[in-house]
């Protein structure tokens, strides 16, 4: 779970558009169809989890 405090603001989807290689499309698809759990929320909990182990990238350190 998120330790920061988020603004409702924050939290409305917002569109973003990527260039990935094709494997990792590919192997998104086939995650949201065996989960059911659609590629936007996969991509999120995924960046997520980046964002929380990466606070250097944002310039603070954990």
């Amino acid at each position: 779970m998120l330790k920061k405090k988020i603004n409702p603001e924050d939290i409305v989807p917002t569109p973003l558009t990527l260039t990935l290689q094709a494997h990792i499309v590919r192997d998104l698809k086939t995650m949201e169809k065996h989960t059911k759990i659609p590629v936007d929320d996969l991509a999120t909990k995924a960046l997520l989890m980046f964002i929380a182990t990466h606070n250097d990238f944002l310039g603070k350190r954990s």
